[in-house]
């Protein structure tokens, strides 16, 4: 079945925690690093990490595609994201639905009370939703995937990094064995 723009193809999972990475930016706009997310897998009370940051970079690489469920759950521990997000399939694409699904029982109630519905009731439903949060002042529309804050896909001040010869590369490492 060719992907149509109504039927993207899935997000895999590596794409899936970049964008969770990219979410948790420091205020310097520095993403958690694979030792970051490592260490955050630390259950409560507990000094040992989950997952290696070896584990978290093969993952993030996409050298590795299919964790356990139990590194699923520590992934998503540590990123503060539902695990459902980090399956695959596109059904569990959308990260902004799952957040909500997870924190709001509310939201898990209304999702109860519309089984059996006909379409058009749903839909009927979904207008008054889009009305509400009009009325509320927030977007029609809520985004899959919510962009990342202002500002922390800036460009970072720094000093620009210029690669070395071989020649210079060799000049620097004999000038380090020699102590100079």
């Amino acid at each position: 079945m060719a992907d149509t723009p109504d039927r993207p193809q899935p997000l895999s999972l590596s794409a899936k925690l970049l964008a969770l990475l990219r979410l948790r930016r420091d205020p310097d706009g520095f993403t958690p690093s694979a030792r970051d997310v490592a260490d955050a897998s630390a259950q409560a009370g507990q000094r040992k990490p989950r997952l290696s940051h070896g584990q978290v970079n093969s993952l993030l690489n996409g050298t590795s595609s299919n964790p356990t469920s139990s590194t699923v759950a520590a992934l998503a521990q540590a990123l503060d994201a539902p695990a459902a997000f980090l399956l695959p399939g596109r059904e569990w694409d959308d990260l902004a639905a799952l957040t909500v699904f997870v924190e709001r029982p509310e939201a898990r109630e209304v999702i109860r009370l519309m089984q059996g519905l006909e379409v058009q009731d749903i839909l009927e439903i979904m207008t008054m939703l889009r009305e509400s949060r009009r009325r509320a002042g927030l977007s029609e529309d809520v985004p899959a995937i919510p962009p990342p804050p202002p500002g922390v896909d800036q460009p970072r001040e720094g000093r620009p990094r210029r690669r070395l010869s071989l020649e210079e590369a060799a000049e620097r490492a004999a000038d380090y064995l020699e102590g100079r």
